[in-house]
């Protein structure tokens, strides 16, 4: 299930691409950004109180500050990864962004490896050398 999960989430993250760079032919990245985050706040907000999982959640951010922190972190990450992809498909297009962007597992693994001693291995770093390879490829030709 996990592997479909991954792959429908590839899928939409595909198709917001393509629908945000006609979005931000229209209007500012911070306007897009603003009204789809509050879209997506007030959706998320009701599933997560639906779902019965808000309240006891809200307890869990309040008593530890170690998870403060990281949603912090994952807040300002995620707004500043949104605005630096959305101003790099309005100055080249989403489909050459994305292929770029499509480095972010290597980061991952590093960020994992800096942060929390997560492993990194072989297959990983093999991985990561022909994710450069193809961000060369798409840069130089694309020029």
């Amino acid at each position: 299930m996990w592997v479909f999960l991954a792959i429908s989430a590839s899928l939409f993250w595909g198709l917001s691409y393509v629908l945000n760079e006609e979005i931000y032919k229209r209007i500012s990245v911070y306007t897009a950004i603003c009204v789809l985050s509050l879209a997506s706040f007030l959706i998320t907000l009701g599933l997560a109180h639906f779902n019965g999982n808000l309240k006891s959640d809200l307890v869990a951010i309040g008593s530890s500050k170690t998870l403060a922190f990281y949603l912090l972190g994952g807040i300002f990450a995620l707004l500043l990864a949104e605005l630096c992809i959305g101003f790099s498909i309005v100055a080249k297009n989403a489909t050459v962004a994305g292929l770029i962007e499509v480095s972010y597992p290597l980061f991952i693994a590093l960020f994992s490896y800096f942060l929390f001693k997560h492993q990194i291995t072989m297959p990983t770093v093999i991985g990561g050398m022909v994710i450069f390879l193809g961000i060369f490829i798409v840069y130089f030709f694309n020029k």
